[in-house]
């Protein structure tokens, strides 16, 4: 029967994801966390990873690294009760439920503000790198209060705009009062700042302006209608309202922004009410930095300065960057609609820049203003936009389960949310620097925030509580803090128990001289012990059966070779030492054995062939094993196979160790490791067994020898060697000519056939050039010349004939 097993692909990779972080896990309580070990006090150790703890344990059975895992701790001996370490919390202040605001039926009288946010208070403790979660909740919140505060350009060129809306106050009033019960609107206007060279020169001293009898003088912002939810008090004041001039292009928008944002009670901003600032114009505006033109040189402060509604001190200020603009609109809350009817891309760039901002086109005489609030009233409340005061240190990463708008420059932002909607998000708040923040996070367009209190955990309550003088450090050498010595001057030493001046840096740094191996190391006792008194304390290593040592604290007994899997071999055949210079690790092998990793038994048993002889007298035994030489016939594990040997290899060299002086003598080892015992005769030896040899020297001569084909009785074999050679007659051999006086006559007989050829060819070529130059000497001697006139010849010279001259000569 098979058996098929299936498994979802998703559950598989969730139980592999489970299986890897368990390993790590086990690999980190088991190893601990280095990252944690280099801290030297409680209030580092609480700095450096959130995992980090740290042991106060002052007994003698904690002995290792202070700062580590809680279970690696526990697990080198640090009681539970002394283990320091911090827990993270969020804590919830203020948790009101989000609600739409409560109206009186008969009055409209608001009788409970709305709440767009909860919670609304929220305290956050927790360690540098760690992260913890807010769960929050937003609503669109129904029948919201609305401020419009209508902020107008009054130059001349906005005069039919003018006459458009002094009906808007009571259309715009039905239209919004559809969507909210409370409703107010106010009204501003704009120009330029009154001095010269933004107003006529004659202006600015007469105070009278040349346009018409219906302009007024030029001025910088007026405050003409406090927010007010009678309407029609609009309409009036705006037919009552006239027009201005100046004399640049350009106009001071961002100053009566400016002031209309923080004169708060001065344009009537309520704060339980969505605010928002619409701004016409059909010009460009000043920025920072043109009030100079004007000998304006004091930055604009972004204080409000309205005198009796107006800013008369605008001579004295700065126009506002578009950054301290922005940040006093985000500080107020307010939402900027921009409904330009001219320089559209200007005022398109600074809507992107202003946060919360909306840009809209009017047209040339503010026809459209009512369709561009209403649209863009309903474009904001159609969406949620979420964003948070920039806090130092602090890192916040937001989700939701909205439909998000991408590329959006918030870090939240919802689409298609209708009033009365809700979203339900998550922020990630990871302190990245030991330093406490309180920020705020908000929608855009809602007074209400969400105030988030963040504690970075940094230090230890036992650093405030220093034992003095403790016994701990050697009988009173110092203060015991947190389990460490702090030590009094003229001590130093992890227990204090050093003797010295070691106030100085640079005395500390003459003595940690001598914890380290040279110069270019920067690192004591190489990372892996203390440096105290001047000398190296190695560290225990948490491992079993590890063990760190030498002068600098560099040699490790797990660090050596390994041979078959193991250090050294393994204990029966070597142990992992500190070498001789204190400095390195290598292996001290048990007798028996030899070579860098214990490898390499010294017995030879394993290299004896069959017949008695360590690799047949045919090679060397190193470890336990065979080494042919070079060039032998022999192979096999201990020399003594040879496919193509006769009996009479076996004796060739002793032979040749008897007869032989020259270089095909074999070695002084080979020629002692012969053991047979050698005759010289004069004739083949009448004997039976025995067999017959010969071999060849480097004059050809051949050398014939004898060999007995058994053992004698007392174990040797002999051999008879010739002693007369039989070497080839030298008058009919061709061996017996000089060979190197033939090749010198072939290079000489090549080298004169190559010169004879040269001479050769360079007369041929002679001969041809000496035939070619008496041809030309001929045929110049045929030449004939023959002087003609230059037919394209005229004379430089030109004779006229005077006409008066008779010919006749003076008399």
């Amino acid at each position: 029967m098979n058996l098929t097993l299936r498994m979802d692909p998703l559950r598989g990779v969730y139980l592999i994801s489970i299986l890897f972080t368990f390993s790590l896990l086990q690999a980190v309580s088991s190893e601990g966390l280095e990252e944690c070990h280099p801290a030297k006090s409680c209030g580092s150790c609480m700095r450096i990873d959130p995992r980090c703890s740290w042991c106060k344990d002052t007994s003698d059975t904690f002995i290792s690294l202070r700062c580590d895992t809680r279970e690696e701790l526990e697990q080198n001996g640090c009681s539970p009760a002394d283990i320091l370490t911090t827990v993270s919390r969020v804590e919830i202040v203020q948790d009101l439920h989000v609600r739409d605001p409560t109206y009186d039926e008969a009055t409209d009288e608001l009788l409970e503000e709305a709440i767009p946010i909860e919670p609304q208070e929220v305290r956050i403790s927790l360690r540098r790198g760690e992260t913890q979660t807010i769960k929050a909740k937003v609503r669109q919140v129904a029948d919201y209060p609305v401020d419009l505060y209508y902020l107008m350009d009054l130059s001349f060129s906005m005069n039919d705009d003018l006459q458009n809306i002094q009906g808007l106050g009571e259309t715009l009033g039905v239209r919004m009062r559809q969507i909210t019960r409370s409703f107010a609107l106010g009204f501003g206007s704009f120009v330029d700042k009154p001095v010269s060279p933004f107003i006529n020169p004659i202006q600015a001293v007469t105070n009278k302006v040349s346009c018409s009898d219906d302009c007024v003088p030029t001025y910088s912002f007026r405050n003409e209608l406090r927010l007010n939810q009678n309407t029609t008090l609009f309409s009036d004041k705006v037919r009552n309202t006239r027009i201005s001039t100046n004399e640049d292009e350009a106009e001071g928008t961002l100053d009566a922004i400016m002031q209309a944002t923080v004169c708060k009670g001065h344009i009537g901003w309520r704060d339980d009410a969505r605010r928002l600032l619409l701004i016409t114009s059909d010009a460009p505006f000043h920025i920072e930095g043109d009030g100079k033109m004007a000998g304006i040189l004091t930055p604009n402060d972004g204080e409000c300065h309205l005198d009796e509604d107006s800013y008369q001190t605008s001579h004295l200020y700065d126009y506002p960057s578009i950054g301290q603009l922005n940040d006093t609109l985000v500080e107020n809350n307010i939402i900027t609609i921009f409904a330009i009817s001219g320089e559209a891309s200007l005022y398109r760039d600074l809507a992107n820049i202003i946060q919360g901002a909306n840009f809209a086109t009017l047209t040339s005489s503010s026809s459209n203003i009512e369709t561009i609030i209403t649209d863009t009233y309903a474009a904001i409340t159609g969406s949620i936009k979420m964003t948070y005061s920039k806090p130092e240190g602090i890192e916040l990463s937001f989700r939701s389960n909205c439909t998000r708008l991408e590329n959006s420059p918030y870090p939240l932002e919802c689409s298609d949310i209708a009033d009365g909607g809700e979203i339900t998000f998550e922020v990630d708040v990871t302190a990245t620097r030991c330093v406490n923040q309180t920020f705020t996070i908000y929608p855009i367009g809602f007074e209400s925030r969400l105030t988030v209190h963040v504690s970075v955990m940094c230090n230890c309550s036992c650093e405030l509580k220093p034992d003095y003088n403790s016994s701990y450090c050697s009988g009173g050498s110092g203060n015991e803090v947190c389990g460490i010595c702090e030590c009094l001057p003229g001590r130093y030493g992890d227990m204090c128990e050093c003797t010295g001046e070691n106030d100085e840096q640079q005395d500390q740094t003459a003595k940690d001289q001598f914890c380290k191996p040279d110069n270019s190391s920067s690192v004591l006792c190489s990372g892996r012990g203390e440096c105290i008194c001047g000398e190296c304390r190695c560290h225990q290593s948490p491992e079993a059966g590890e063990e760190i040592s030498g002068t600098y604290c560099e040699c490790n007994n797990q660090a050596c070779p390994l041979d078959d899997g193991e250090v050294c071999g393994g204990s029966e055949r070597g142990e992992c030492v500190c070498g001789l210079d204190q400095r390195t690790n290598e292996c001290q092998c048990r007798p028996g054995y030899t070579g860098e990793t214990c490898s390499c038994p010294t017995q030879t048993d394993t290299c004896r062939a069959s017949n008695g002889r360590i690799c047949n007298d045919q090679g060397d035994c190193t470890c336990g094993k065979c080494y042919c030489r070079e060039g032998s016939k022999f192979s096999g594990p201990q020399c003594d196979e040879c496919l193509t040997c006769t009996e009479c290899d076996r004796y060739i060299n002793c032979v040749k160790c008897v007869r032989f002086n020259t270089t095909d003598r074999p070695s002084e080892e080979e020629c002692a490791a012969c053991i047979y015992v050698i005759h010289n005769v004069t004739e083949q030896p009448r004997l039976n067994n025995t067999g017959s040899c010969s071999l060849s020297d480097l004059n050809n001569c051949s050398i014939s020898f004898w060999h007995d084909s058994e053992e004698t009785v007392n174990g040797t074999i002999n051999i008879y060697i010739r002693e007369k050679e039989d070497c080839p007659h030298s008058e009919t051999s061709l061996v017996g000519l000089e060979l190197h006086f033939l090749i010198l006559l072939i290079v000489i007989g090549i080298i004169l056939i190559g010169l004879l050829l040269i001479f050769i060819y360079r007369l041929y070529t002679w001969y041809l050039d000496r035939k070619e130059y008496q041809q030309f000497l001929a045929e110049k001697e045929k030449a004939q010349w023959e002087k003609v006139q230059n037919p394209i010849y005229q004379s430089s010279t030109t004779t006229f004939q005077n006409p008066s001259y008779g010919g006749k000569s003076a008399s």
